[in-house]
């Protein structure tokens, strides 16, 4: 199946380090002149998915902020290795890929594992990141296996867009259910507790009221370790905030960026 570019948004492939990361990049050529911030937002996707899942909100951010979408390492239409990488040299991966393609200040806004990485960005670049924006984080320590994930990702997908099913088969047989079984447990691995302090940054964390992975109990406990954090649940949203309810999370994103 042929792959199509959603309309206002360019294909991107850049160098970072020996990886060739894949993006969706905001057209500024469709006869927007003005932003209301120039500062543009970067969104990271979360495990086994990628930048697709995150269309639907980065195509309503992009009517006031510059937008680029890439692809992890192992994702979607970026260099795949043999195994798949740790949420450092994603991180990393990822700054190089920023510094390369765009050369100052950006804001972060991920989704579920992509929170490991991107708030390890902004503890690494805290002169790079200006905000940062989770998105229902995992893992919550609470379910710290796999097999937990799985079945709370199970039970999240019966209050998901029914589309969200079909991106995510897609996105799996690019990635592979080896590389997908190596990053869910990467995932599972990580302790945001030590690290959130560490966090500088203006930080949103967005929950979703129905979301069984990352619950508002977790969501407080995370926004209270940050030295600037600042919640948002969006009233009956899933875990997949920025697809299944991308018109909610674009106005706290707004409220957030534009208004504080």
């Amino acid at each position: 199946m042929a792959y199509r570019v959603p309309p206002g948004f360019v294909e991107n492939f850049t160098a970072a380090g020996k990886y060739e990361i894949f993006s969706l990049v905001a057209n500024h050529n469709t006869g927007k002149s003005v932003y209301k911030s120039e500062i543009p937002i970067v969104l990271v996707h979360g495990a086994i998915v990628s930048h697709r899942y995150l269309m639907p909100v980065a195509q309503l951010l992009a009517d006031n902020f510059p937008i680029y979408v890439p692809d992890l390492v192992g994702h979607g239409r970026s260099s795949k290795t043999m195994n798949a990488l740790g949420v450092i040299e994603q991180a990393k991966t990822l700054i190089a890929w920023i510094e390369t393609l765009y050369h100052s200040k950006v804001r972060l806004l991920a989704n579920s594992y992509g929170c490991e990485i991107i708030t390890e960005m902004a503890i690494m670049r805290p002169d790079l990141v200006d905000r940062l924006i989770l998105t229902a984080p995992t893992a919550d320590p609470a379910h710290p296996t796999v097999r937990e994930q799985a079945f709370l990702l199970f039970c999240d997908a019966f209050r998901e867009n029914p589309l969200m099913g079909f991106v995510l088969l897609r996105d799996m047989s690019e990635m592979g259910w080896k590389r997908g079984m190596q990053t869910t447990q990467i995932m599972v691995d990580y302790d945001y507790l030590p690290r959130l302090p560490l966090v500088t940054t203006k930080t949103l964390v967005v929950g979703g009221e129905k979301d069984p992975l990352a619950p508002k109990k977790w969501i407080d406990r995370v926004v209270s370790l940050l030295p600037d954090g600042h919640s948002h649940i969006i009233s009956g949203a899933p875990h997949n905030v920025n697809f299944t309810t991308p018109s909610h999370l674009n106005e706290a994103v707004l409220k957030f960026l534009l208004e504080s």
